[in-house]
C-alpha cells in the first residue's frame, strides 16, 4: 500500500493521565463534545454521522480504534466528495499527562487550511473536556435534542 504524506498535523499536551484522555478519543459517539461546530456524533456499524452546528451532516467510517496503540483512524465518506482523507488521533505518553497527535491526511489539498484551524480547535476542546468538563458550545446532549439547541444552556 503507498503511504501517503501528512497534511496537517498539530499536537496538544494535556495534563491528565493518559488513559482518561484515550478514554474519551476512543469512544467515537463523543467526538461532538469536543471538536466545535459539531452538534452531535453517534456511531451505527463502524460509520459515524456527526450533525454539524450549520445543519449539515458529516459521515465518517472509523477505520481502526487501537486500543493498543491508542490510535483512532477515520475517513471522511460523505456527503461532500474528497479525493483521499485518513484522520488519525493518536494519545501517547509524556511526562507532563498525555500528548495528543491530530493527523489528517487529504485530496484535494485546498481543504488543508480549513481542516488546520478545525484540528487546533478540537485539541483545545478535547483539552477542555478533559480537565475541566467543558464541552464544546455547539454540542447538544441527547437529552436536550427534544427541545433543540436553544435550550443548551439555559438556566
Amino acid at each position: 500500500m503507498l503511504e501517503r504524506a501528512v497534511d496537517v498535523r498539530r499536537e496538544v499536551v494535556i495534563g491528565a493521565a493518559v488513559d482518561e484522555v484515550w478514554k474519551v478519543v476512543a469512544d467515537g459517539a463523543r467526538q461532538a463534545e469536543w471538536f466545535p461546530g459539531m452538534v452531535s456524533s453517534q456511531v451505527d456499524d463502524g460509520i459515524r454521522t456527526i450533525v454539524t452546528a450549520v445543519g449539515g451532516f458529516l459521515m465518517e467510517e472509523i477505520l481502526e480504534v487501537d486500543h493498543e496503540a491508542r490510535c483512532f483512524e477515520y475517513r471522511i465518506t460523505g456527503p461532500m466528495h474528497l479525493d483521499h482523507h485518513r484522520g488519525r488521533i493518536t494519545v501517547l505518553e509524556d511526562q507532563d499527562g498525555a500528548r495528543v497527535v491530530y493527523e489528517q491526511e487529504l485530496e484535494p489539498k485546498a481543504l488543508v487550511y480549513v481542516l488546520d484551524a478545525a484540528i487546533g480547535d478540537a485539541l483545545d476542546g478535547l483539552r477542555d473536556l478533559v480537565l475541566d468538563g467543558r464541552i464544546s458550545r455547539s454540542f447538544v446532549a441527547v437529552d436536550d435534542r427534544s427541545d433543540g439547541p436553544a435550550t443548551k444552556g439555559a438556566a
